[in-house]
């Protein structure tokens, strides 16, 4: 796999530090997702067998979608942290309002920020960002091929995961050369790629169904219909008995739609935040447009939290890219 010199030293710097520290913590953002969750139970359980003191913590429950994965019982869900450590792992994580503010700064001596978004903050003593990578596994895994350590198959399965997720099944921009070179690494450990498709996207229950088919039915459009969106309230949960939990990867059915550009998804969160996701084909930036409402991502996904109630924050949103991106789209 390819590394170029500031990855490597980026690499070796995180090499260090791991052999230096004795007690870890190790996150992931909110909302866990594939990439985020599996590339922490992934460095966990390396750390783990390094003989470490190592625990993923989370605020958020995992998802039923993900928790197939070996090492998801073993993260430690808290509301607050109050414990020190010598060294703080993130994963895809800007800040540490991205965590849900179980921590702060000064309860670790050192942080490693391992991240490929492009608009990633440098918050760590080493900085591991490569906004060329279609996944934060992908990173991962290079960590483990420096430090010359084999994986094991959960492990394995982890960062599969991730790459998987992250890429949409392969299918999104972001797939590269790199990431199916990665992948085909990482089945050499025998592991069960169809068993980590089925338990993500074939097995849904009964009330995620019903919330899709209520999102689907109020699919609105913009733009001459090359831009479309979903309005998710808190009585769309209460009727179909799902949480916001249940509402991961409703998005990425709006660009199935014929001629769309730009999918969003609002998500009432309580009366008074609204969370706002993008997607985009091609080379429409929605990056753009999250960082206009203080987010971040990807050009072609991306997201920001409102603090205005939903009604206000779909007016605003698509005002803002009808002006915008009328004469692009």
């Amino acid at each position: 796999m390819y590394i170029n010199n500031n990855e490597l030293q980026a690499i070796s710097n995180i090499i260090k530090i791991i052999h230096n520290s004795k007690t870890f913590f190790i996150a992931g953002h909110i909302r866990h997702d594939g990439d985020s969750l599996g590339s922490a139970i992934a460095i966990t359980s390396l750390l783990t067998r390094l003989h470490k003191q190592a625990c993923t913590y989370s605020i958020d429950q995992i998802p039923t979608s993900l928790d197939f994965l070996i090492g998801t019982n073993n993260i430690k869900q808290t509301i607050r942290e109050y414990g020190t450590f010598d060294c703080a792992i993130m994963l895809e994580v800007s800040n540490l309002t991205r965590i849900g503010n179980i921590v702060t700064y000064k309860q670790f001596k050192k942080i490693i920020n391992i991240d490929h978004h492009v608009n990633c903050k440098y918050i760590g003593d080493v900085n591991y960002i490569m906004s060329s990578s279609s996944s934060t596994a992908e990173l991962v895994l290079k960590i483990f091929e420096q430090m010359k350590i084999k994986l094991t198959k959960n492990e394995a399965e982890c960062l599969y995961t991730g790459i998987l997720t992250d890429t949409g099944c392969f299918q999104n921009l972001n797939t590269t050369k790199q990431s199916h070179i990665a992948c085909a690494k990482l089945m050499k450990y025998n592991i069960n790629i169809n068993n980590i498709y089925k338990n993500i996207y074939a097995n849904y229950n009964i009330n995620y169904l019903k919330l899709l088919g209520l999102a689907l039915c109020n699919i609105k459009t913009s733009l001459n219909n090359k831009l479309a969106y979903i309005v998710l309230t808190q009585n769309m949960l209460q009727k179909t008995n799902t949480t916001y939990q249940d509402s991961h990867g409703i998005i990425n059915y709006i660009l199935k739609i014929h001629n769309v550009k730009i999918g969003c998804v609002f998500e009432e969160l309580n009366s008074i935040t609204t969370k706002v996701s993008y997607r985009s084909v091609e080379n429409i930036n929605v990056l753009d447009i999250a960082k206009e409402f203080n987010g971040g991502g990807h050009i072609n996904a991306a997201g920001c939290i409102l603090k205005i109630n939903i009604d206000k924050a779909v007016k605003l949103v698509i005002n803002y890219i009808n002006t915008k991106l009328v004469d692009i789209l």
